[in-house]
């Protein structure tokens, strides 16, 4: 594990860096490399969210093709759906050569969306949500986060990761060294199979089973949704096995007797059909082609998903919770992008 004292961020001194994009992660990574000391300016698309509100932090704010001409490091936070147009569009033919191209994210670069023979390829991966980033930093802590060096031009590309990552605050907590194409085929395999997936699909299934056995909404949504978050506290905190000491023995022996059988041999070869998907470049493909078309398919899926008989319940159940509960996770700035 890599700490503050393996950085030398002096490597970064008079070094131009420009943060291209002022959404969940650009507004964050943006404020904290400032307060760490370095010269910041904004790449955002004019008149949108991002530009203005960098505007209202205080950044200096242009275009992309304009800041690229004097980076020396671009952090390129735009959605990876956009950066092989941004990229060949307006970065490309503008950024110096032997220059860094910083990611937190190796969507673009693993998947070949990113190829260039000019430039630095760093990924400095921060392990949570733009909003944790900041607060952490702030109290003078930080969040982990995943390290790799996909090309190095310059010759001092690792130092420079490394630079960036101590001026994010990650290096107080520790970064890990891995790939642009580990990170980026484990992180979408962990959003589709568990985090924002197989989570959420379990849950809507479980919710179901209790309508369709006679229980109310209400009741359904309390012990197959809200619950969740109390047990995911405890087992982030203190594993699987401290979570099991902090239930009861009832919920202990259901959940291991009985309820960890519904992961069956048929689940598995689903998680490997759809390891395989990704691995492949055939989700990236899809999603690419997807995003290019206007997003509709996803559009509709969302919509179908507002309308769910959970997502009812839940409107109902939420209402009676602090807003500050609602709030806690929204992205700093407030922009998408």
């Amino acid at each position: 594990m890599l700490k503050s004292a393996d950085a030398d961020p002096a490597i970064l001194e008079g070094k131009r860096i420009v943060v291209a994009g002022y959404g969940n992660q650009g507004c964050p990574q943006a404020l904290n490399l400032r307060e760490s000391g370095f010269d910041v300016k904004v790449a955002a698309r004019s008149g949108g969210d991002g530009w203005k509100q960098a505007q209202d932090d205080g950044f200096e704010v242009g275009g992309a093709v304009e800041l690229a001409r004097a980076a020396d490091v671009l952090l390129m936070l735009l959605p990876d759906e956009v950066h092989g147009t941004v990229f060949r569009d307006e970065i490309a033919p503008n950024l110096p050569r032997g220059a860094a191209l910083c990611f937190a994210h190796g969507f673009s670069v693993a998947f070949g969306e990113i190829e260039t023979a000019d430039h630095d390829l760093l990924l400095v991966a921060p392990k949570g949500q733009g909003t944790r980033l900041r607060e952490a930093y702030s109290r003078g802590s930080g969040l982990p986060c995943l390290l790799a060096v996909e090309q190095d031009v310059s010759g001092n590309a690792r130092g420079v990761a490394l630079a960036v990552a101590w001026g994010l605050g990650c290096l107080r907590v520790g970064a890990f060294e891995t790939t642009f194409r580990e990170e980026a085929v484990s992180d979408l395999f962990g959003e589709q199979a568990v985090l924002c997936g197989g989570v959420p699909a379990l849950i809507k299934c479980a919710f179901d089973v209790l309508i369709e056995k006679g229980f109310s909404p209400e009741v359904a949504y309390f012990e197959c949704f809200h619950e969740l978050k109390i047990i995911v506290d405890l087992f982030e905190q203190y594993g699987f096995s401290g979570m099991r000491d902090m239930i009861s023995g009832t919920a202990a022996y259901g959940s291991m007797r009985f309820g960890e059988g519904i992961i069956s041999e048929e689940t598995k070869r689903s998680m490997e059909e759809l390891f395989e998907r990704i691995e492949s470049g055939e989700f990236a493909r899809s999603w690419l082609a997807e995003a290019r078309a206007g997003a509709t398919e996803l559009h509709e899926m969302i919509e179908r998903e507002r309308d769910l008989p959970i997502e009812r319940a839940g409107e109902l159940i939420r209402k009676l919770f602090p807003k500050e509960r609602k709030d806690r996770n929204r992205p700093i700035g407030g922009a998408k992008q």
